[in-house]
């Protein structure tokens, strides 16, 4: 199952259902568009009626289907709160948080900066800036600079691969599949023998 940045875009739950969806779809649809005679069916040397395999196959299909939905709810929360955390991986495998500590390290810096400008000793006048303050704001403008480039080639890739995944978790998950088995569901009622049961 694909994943990106070490995130798996849908769960190994929903994947399964997935797949066991397609199966059930694929045998019913099959059976229907082959026209396969359903009369001489036996399981442990019981004759099965058509009309119960016809039953069977759109029940299961139908369940597939609300199991599915739920599941892949549930992965699509999952999907869109994970494009909302405020870290961005960057090429190098870095892990840079906008969070508090990022910012409350530059604060006091800025503080002393902007009190020295206001002054006119900064830029202008070097001499009322120590050794410290100058060596802090040049590693603080450096890390910026970084930064921004890295965002920038984060963010290519970031679309990119939000593409992906909103193909993956949408079309290739979801939405395909659900098409799928209304196009059963169907042909199982178009095509299918339904008579109610004997005890009814």
């Amino acid at each position: 199952m694909p994943r990106i940045s070490g995130k798996v875009l849908i769960s190994e739950t929903t994947e399964k259902v997935l797949s066991r969806t397609l199966i059930v779809a694929s045998i019913a649809s099959l059976t229907k568009l082959y026209d396969v005679p359903l009369n001489d069916l036996k399981a442990l040397g019981v004759e099965l009626p058509a009309a119960l395999v016809d039953s069977v196959l759109l029940v299961l299909v139908l369940y597939y289907m609300y199991s599915l939905t739920v599941n892949w709810l549930g992965d699509l929360a999952a999907f869109r709160l994970w494009y909302t955390e405020s870290s961005v991986w960057s090429e190098f495998g870095s892990n840079i948080k906008l969070d508090k500590t990022f910012i409350r390290g530059a604060l006091p810096l800025m503080l002393r900066l902007h009190e020295l400008e206001k002054n006119g000793e900064f830029p202008v006048a070097k001499a009322g800036v120590s050794e410290e303050d100058s060596q802090a704001f040049n590693d603080f403008k450096t890390n910026v600079e970084l930064y921004i480039q890295r965002l920038e080639h984060a963010g290519t890739r970031f679309s990119t691969l939000t593409w992906f995944g909103r193909y993956y978790v949408w079309v290739q998950s979801y939405v395909f599949p659900i098409c799928w088995c209304v196009i059963v569901a169907y042909l199982l009622l178009r095509y299918g023998t339904f008579t109610p049961p004997i005890r009814m």
